[in-house]
């Protein structure tokens, strides 16, 4: 298929190939140490389907990776349902688009509150479906009830912060661990089968990449598969930032999820979203972010949030 998910899946000869995405070689995390982490999940019968990350940045908005709802629409009830393209073209209803918010582990925590989404708001330089283009970047608005903790976004909630070459970012979700990974099931509080990459939320460092070494691998990864027909057109610069390329990588799952750097303190700004990718944990193949400062004037515009003064 030519692609499902942003580090979704390019299947090519005996090669598969992920573009946006759990985190492989990673670690548990505890949600309290990633403020309005979210898992994006449609509704099938009594089963929740994880299919995305996503971080909530301030009441009622959500942030995530526009190719993960780019399929969605808001129904005549004012939800949101998820959609997927059949092969013959036709939109097939996956189910109604729910927002879990702060799990540690999506089937264990006794919490098992779910947020509706009542508004789905893609960046209008997004083309459905070519997510390495950018601006993958979305924010839904959700219904109310949620008080938070939230997550701080760079540019919006904070001053610039430094990307450094060479410096670590830390990314999160409930995402493969492998590149093969199957899906996993269980019963939450209520009763309810929740299915996912993994059910327990996961997190590692990645290394930042700058944009030309992060091309010039691309590039090589691309020549060798001979993936030019597909990502012949993909887009690295000031909307982006890479990360990883080595063992440990964001993968199938983790999409929309937050790429995060902490300060002194540990406390985590947001400064990227997970977007796409060739493969997960390859040797020399980064992943790509969604570069957040860049989108501020949007989000500021969407939300009406403010920047700080300065």
């Amino acid at each position: 298929m030519k692609r499902i998910d942003g580090k979704s899946s390019v299947l090519l000869g005996a090669a598969l190939l992920l573009a946006a995405s759990c985190v492989v070689e990673g670690e548990d995390a505890l949600a309290e140490d990633w403020p309005g982490i979210a898992s994006l999940q449609f509704a099938q019968g009594r089963s929740m389907m994880h299919e995305c990350g996503a971080s909530v940045i301030a009441e009622r908005w959500v942030l995530t990776a526009a190719h993960c709802v780019d399929e969605a629409r808001i129904e005549r009830s004012g939800k949101a349902a998820q959609f997927r393209r059949r092969e013959d073209g036709m939109m097939q209803r996956l189910g109604p688009m729910r927002v879990a918010i702060g799990r540690t582990d999506l089937a264990a925590d006794e919490d098992v509150k779910t947020y509706a989404v009542t508004g789905i708001h893609i960046h209008p330089d997004y083309v459905a479906g070519e997510f390495e283009r950018g601006s993958d970047i979305a924010l839904l608005q959700i219904e109310a009830g949620y008080k938070g903790p939230y997550m701080r976004v760079d540019g919006l909630d904070s001053g610039p912060v430094d990307l450094v070459e060479g410096s670590y970012g830390y990314v999160a979700g409930y995402g493969n661990t492998e590149e093969m990974d199957a899906s996993e099931g269980s019963l939450n509080a209520r009763g309810r089968a929740v299915y996912a990459p993994s059910l327990r939320l996961q997190q590692a460092a990645l290394l930042l990449i700058g944009p030309d070494e992060c091309k010039a691998a691309l590039d090589d990864v691309i020549e060798r598969h001979e993936l030019g027909g597909i990502y012949g057109d993909y887009s690295i610069g000031e909307t982006t930032v890479c990360a990883g390329g080595g063992q440990t990588d964001s993968c199938y799952g983790d999409s929309g999820g937050p790429l995060v750097m902490r300060d002194d303190y540990g406390e985590p700004t947001q400064i990227g979203i997970v977007s796409w990718g060739l493969g997960c944990a390859r040797a020399g193949s980064p992943g790509v972010y969604t570069r957040a400062d860049h989108f501020t004037p949007w989000i500021e515009q969407i939300t009406q949030l403010q920047s700080p003064p300065g």
